[in-house]
């Protein structure tokens, strides 16, 4: 990719740019019916002469159909009030909020409170109290809807319209080409004026807006991480010790001030913006690397209801505080009833990316200015996606790759096909990594392109559009980690237990309680686990099933000596045979031998140990890696069936180069957040309006935790304490995300 400036470039930045439209796809019209080799060999790449700005979005970004007027305050209003005044606000909003007080009995206490204020005449006339609950609320600085933009999305294609474009929208029928989708309907208000009420809903907020806030917090900006003096390329020494994610290679590799460019016949590249030096993100003060995540979950348990959640961490945050909630962005709460299709997810995608890159005042790729408390002159600040970590199906869905389960393309690292996962070429490194400027080129002409070319895209090179490729310094597979969490422990510890050990009847039931079934119960029964780690179940040679990857993760620790105490003969050794396979079963079609078996898995043991660690060297990396190719190829030398997991671990050292020991970017902490969405109370109504309230109970955690740190010096003890209180008693009632905010609290009151 090429970063240099052009010294004839000269762009607008607000025009949109659609250059993408008139590619000059070197073969449109390829005949699906020749070999997929031949079909490759006919698809020349014509050096590209004339290069353009890659084609933003037409979507607004969120918190920009807002006035200036209408804007929420980083300073909450109410601290220019009188205490009383305040505490008022505060009693009365918190009552409907966690007091279960409705909107009218809310508004009934808050006009109690000033009306005894009145009665006693100290009720101040200047600034006037508000009356309104929704007014105390913006005053406390701790309505959700401030900070939230409800896009207005077509129920078919999701494309996105933020409320002021809704209110443009000539028509509700969708504007994209062959989609049906009604996007709104219109009835008539109280007073007779129509009004459009979007049929589908997406509730997203701004990373910008939601790192202003953040930096506005006491001590925020001195957490961050001061790149400047890093030295990359530590970790080229095989014997250095790398013990967070800044030690990995790719957190040097991002780049400030550079634009991404699309050629006419599909290059792709990134170049230095008009007038503005390149520099690396590592080079500036407050340079912030993202970690991006999205998951799905269920939040209903009467039918089947899947919701997506889009998250933001701060890589430059300590660990022990990268993975709070409370310093965590959720940009965007995406509606079910299904999980979205590529296109679907794509636009959903767009708001967030175009605020990411576009290179104007509005966006955070190349720096905006933003105010940090107790310093007197706003501060540059800078934010890129460094690393894409989400589970395998949706790591392939956002980065516009072929599914894992694709015959051509299942790995996004190389070129391994599904073919290979059961032979030895797909674990002896003789594949060829993946080109990541091919794989650019590639979806840009997806983009554009009909259904039956963009097939054919997928097919021949395992790519479809992405709305990510929009990003400079964006990469689909460099910048994509392979998720450990369900990759090893949910993926291949799972399958040793449940395709091998338990469906290969391991654990005979032959010799009664001295049998090996009867043995491996006892043992894992009677094991003793510190309180802070999670228990396994009971019985587990009979519910044959974990559902959480640390109970897998936990299991694993033991095996080695659960499977020697099954398996073990009259003279503790493993035999050198197949244990007795119960009546009226079939014969697995896998060498079912005890000892060929345990020297497989003890190698798996020794790789997880390896490999999972929370501070890791280069050489360590390697040898777990050996140690898990080791154990598939074992695998595959006792017929052992293997799947996508086992041919993807094969990257882990290239991962953990890239980004650092796994414990610093593995996905339990975004597994747990998802854990808080799905128990929130919401009124279970469709068309985004569930998510839109799951996207404000997370918003008004971070609102109430600011609140909370920024009181002013003179605040009353007696406003303390009650705040004090209520968080505490919601921490209990509800869970994770209030814990976060009464431990910080107290610890702040207490100045920690």
């Amino acid at each position: 990719m090429n970063s240099q400036p052009q010294d004839n470039a000269n762009f607008d930045f607000d025009h949109e740019y659609h250059p993408e439209q008139e590619l000059q796809d070197p073969l449109p019209d390829i005949n699906q019916e020749l070999p997929l080799l031949r079909r490759r060999q006919l698809q020349p790449h014509p050096p590209d002469q004339n290069f353009r700005p890659a084609a933003l979005p037409d979507v607004r970004e969120p918190g920009v159909d807002q006035d200036e007027a209408d804007a929420p305050s980083l300073v909450p209003v109410a601290f220019k009030e009188n205490g009383e005044i305040r505490y008022a606000y505060l009693t009365a909003v918190m009552a409907n909020i966690y007091g279960h007080l409705s909107w009218i009995q809310a508004t009934n206490q808050l006009n109690h409170s000033l009306n005894m204020l009145l009665i006693a005449n100290v009720l101040p006339t200047s600034p006037r109290p508000v009356r309104a609950l929704a007014s105390a609320k913006r005053h406390l600085g701790i309505d959700p809807d401030q900070w939230i933009t409800q896009y207005a999305i077509c129920p078919e294609c999701w494309k996105h319209h933020s409320p002021s474009q809704l209110k443009q929208l000539l028509s509700a029928e969708c504007s994209v080409p062959a989609c049906n989708g009604v996007i709104y309907t219109e009835r008539r208000d109280a007073k007779g004026k129509m009004v459009r009420t979007a049929t589908k809903i997406n509730p997203q907020v701004s990373v910008i807006g939601s790192l202003r806030r953040m930096f506005m917090r006491p001590g925020f900006a001195q957490s961050i991480r001061d790149s400047r003096q890093d030295q990359p390329g530590q970790n080229t020494d095989e014997d250095f010790v790398m013990t967070d994610i800044h030690h990995g290679t790719q957190r040097h590799d991002l780049e400030t001030n550079i634009l991404r460019e699309v050629g006419e016949f599909g290059a792709v590249r990134d170049r230095a913006m008009e007038g503005r030096m390149v520099k690396k993100l590592t080079e500036r003060r407050y340079g912030l690397h993202l970690t991006m995540n999205t998951d799905w979950m269920g939040i209903l348990e009467n039918r089947p209801h899947s919701t997506g959640a889009i998250y933001f961490a701060i890589n430059d945050l300590p660990r022990d505080q990268r993975f709070l909630q409370i310093n965590v962005i959720c940009a965007a709460v995406l509606p079910g009833p299904k999980e979205p299709n590529v296109q679907q997810i794509n636009h959903c995608l767009e708001p967030s990316t175009k605020e990411d890159d576009a290179p104007s005042k509005r966006h955070i790729t190349p720096g905006v200015k933003m105010d940090i408390i107790d310093e007197d002159e706003p501060a540059n600040v800078y934010a890129d996606n460094q690393i894409l970590d989400c589970d395998m199906p949706a790591a392939h869905k956002l980065s516009g790759t072929a599914g894992h389960s694709h015959d051509m393309h299942p790995c996004l690292y190389c070129d391994t096909d599904i073919t290979k996962i059961n032979t030895r070429e797909g674990y002896d490194y003789s594949w060829t990594a993946t080109d990541n400027d091919h794989l650019l080129r590639q979806s840009f002409y997806s983009r554009h392109a009909n259904p039956i070319r963009q097939k054919a895209i997928l097919d021949d090179h395992g790519v479809r559009w992405s709305t990510l490729n929009l990003i400079a310094g964006w990469f689909p597979s460099k910048k994509t980690a392979l998720d450990f969490m369900h990759c090893i422990f949910l993926g291949i510890i799972a399958h040793l237990f449940m395709r091998v050990l338990f469906a290969g009847y391991m654990f005979s039931g032959a010799g009664g309680r001295n049998s090996p079934k009867q043995r491996f119960e006892n043992l894992i029964n009677s094991f003793k686990w510190p309180s802070h780690i999670t228990r396994l179940p009971k019985n587990l040679g009979e519910n044959q099933s974990l559902k959480k990857a640390d109970e897998w993760r936990r299991l694993l620790t033991i095996t080695p000596v659960l499977l020697w105490w099954s398996w073990k003969d009259e003279n503790d050794d493993i035999p050198d045979t197949e244990p007795p396979q119960p009546p009226n079963t079939q014969a697995p079609e896998f060498s079912r031998n005890c000892r060929r078996i345990y020297d497989a898995v003890f190698l798996l043991c020794a790789a997880v140990r390896l490999l999972a660690t929370r501070s890791i060297s280069m050489s360590q990396a390697r040898i777990g890696q050996s140690f898990l190719s080791q154990y598939c190829l074992r695998c595959l030398e006792l017929n052992i069936h293997l799947t996508i997991n086992h041919h993807a671990s094969m990257h882990i050292a290239d991962v953990i180069k890239a980004y650092g020991p796994v414990y610093s970017w593995w996905l339990f902490a975004f597994e747990r957040f998802n854990g808080m969405l799905e128990r929130v109370n919401h009124n279970g109504h469709d068309g985004g309006r569930m998510e839109l309230t799951l996207m404000r109970h997370w918003v008004q955690t971070h609102l109430i935790y600011e609140y909370t740190l920024s009181l002013p010096p003179d605040t009353h003890a007696i406003e303390r304490e009650t705040l004090n209180e209520i968080l505490k008693s919601q921490a209990q009632q509800r869970g994770s995300m209030m814990t976060d905010i009464a431990v910080y609290q107290s610890e702040a009151a207490q100045g920690i």
